[in-house]
């Protein structure tokens, strides 16, 4: 009988032990190696960055390409962004396979607001605070929400100031309060409009100049024609909303972004190359949105990278700031054209939607990403939303609902087609869209805020 049960154990056993082999969990995969550091100069700020490639699926080979695709930068293999001190880091793409990380450094606590916001409300990411930790709106310029929102620009036609001649419109100077928005010739965008709002439609940061300066005996300086050729060039942008941001009287009190206009002897020096290339036209900007010359005073830009009622003058001018920095135009053949997240957002290549995303039969908008300002419709081959006031409303924009900057965003679950109070239709501009046809695939797009995209995916609408 003992022998009995020792074979009946032994065989339990081994048959314990097969039952055990056959679930023994696989090894584990080897854990996640980050494939390098790319430290580079920021085309907003001018500034030191440095890019951590934390998703899974970035190969070396791949973030090196990236790096390179970056202003100034240099990228180092198995290194992560490392500093004394940070502002802190911007996770974009956070939880993907193409996640990286932006890593600020330094500890100026003033530059907590505008990193925050340029992170989080026109980069889309998620800002993780080091030293801007605990930072609050007394201590570090506004680091709250407050005025973040973008204010859509509006049409403002008042009186001319005094000693000034009527204005074009009825004896009135129209002017819209936009980034892209200019008044009449010959006059200051400041006069007749505020920065206020302007501030909230572009990232804004305090950067440093350019360190060149034209030297000492220069001919240009003494030469008439060139110096009338920089005074119609101030002119140009005096009248422009660039000056917001660009110039010392105009910028917020921690100082004008990079260029500005009372820099001296020649302002123009305080550029770096690749604004000269942009305000030539040699690197393109359509990503940030431009009006029409017959809406903006005769102001246009789709030529030239600023705006300008003379297009091949302004060019001129700029090319020839650049060939005497000895710049030829395909020096900057592989630039990356302006516009950073507005420009990237417009390749974005959509899939289908996942988590019962999209419209369902009832007409209830789902998306994920939490609330929204702006909830699109569109053709499943409509070109992706980009900057107001021309890039907004694509060709294949079916429904747009847009809530106002004073009320609060919406959450997801709302009805295709009804306006919310807060709200309105931004297209169409009158009546109920057009019914959707069930069995067609259509692109929903939200924005958290304009360029701040939370989902972008294709549903089949079906009844």
């Amino acid at each position: 009988m003992l022998g009995a049960a020792l074979l009946v154990s032994s065989l339990g056993g081994l048959a314990a032990c097969e039952k055990a082999e056959e679930k023994a969990p696989e090894a584990p995969p080897p854990a996640f190696v980050q494939p390098g550091r790319c430290v580079y100069t920021s085309p907003f700020t001018q500034a030191e960055e440095c890019r951590d490639y934390t998703g899974e699926g970035w190969s070396a080979e791949a973030a090196e390409a990236d790096c390179k695709a970056l202003q100034a930068s240099t990228f180092t293999n198995d290194e992560r962004c490392t500093y004394e001190t940070t502002l802190g880091r911007c996770v974009l793409e956070g939880g993907t396979e193409d996640e990286y990380a932006i890593v600020m450094p330094g500890d100026d606590t003033s530059q907590c607001a505008s990193t925050k916001r340029g992170c989080e409300l026109f980069g889309g990411g998620t800002f993780e605070p080091d030293a801007c930790e605990g930072v609050t709106d007394e201590t570090g310029g506004g680091i709250g929400t407050e005025g973040s929102v973008f204010q859509w620009p509006t049409l403002a036609c008042v009186d001319p100031k005094a000693g000034e001649p009527a204005g074009q419109s009825g004896g009135k100077v129209c002017t819209f309060g936009s980034i892209a928005g200019c008044t009449e010739p010959g006059r200051k965008f400041t006069d007749y409009a505020s920065c206020e709002p302007v501030l909230t439609q572009r990232p804004y940061w305090s950067a440093p100049p350019s360190d060149f300066k034209t030297p000492e005996g220069d001919p240009r300086l003494s030469d008439p024609q060139w110096l009338d050729e920089l005074a119609w060039v101030t002119k140009e942008v005096e009248a422009c909303g660039c000056v917001c941001c660009h110039s010392e009287k105009a910028a917020p009190a921690e100082g004008p972004s990079n260029w500005y206009i009372e820099a001296g002897p020649i302002w123009t020096d305080s550029f770096y190359p690749t604004g000269l290339a942009l305000a030539a036209g040699w690197v393109p900007s359509d990503a940030l949105g431009a009006y029409p010359a017959e809406e903006n005073n005769g102001f246009s830009r789709d030529v030239a990278g600023l705006p300008t009622t003379d297009p091949a003058r302004m060019v001129a001018f700029f090319e020839g700031e650049l060939l005497r920095r000895g710049f030829k135009k395909e020096d900057f053949a592989n630039e990356t054209p302006f516009g950073g997240p507005l420009y990237e957002q417009s390749l974005y290549v959509p899939s289908d939607c996942t988590g019962g995303e999209g419209v369902d039969a009832a007409g209830k908008i789902t998306w994920s990403g939490g609330e929204a300002r702006y909830v699109y419709v569109l053709s499943a081959d409509a070109k992706n939303p980009g900057a107001p006031p021309n890039l907004d409303l694509p060709q294949g924009t079916i429904w747009r609902l847009d809530v106002a900057a004073s009320a609060a965003p919406v959450k997801s679950g709302i009805t295709y087609g009804e306006i919310l109070p807060d709200a309105k239709q931004g297209y169409p501009a009158s009546g109920a869209p057009a019914n959707l046809v069930p069995g067609t695939k259509y692109y929903l797009y939200v924005w958290a805020d304009v360029g701040v995209p939370i989902t972008r995916c294709l549903f089949d609408y079906a009844l």
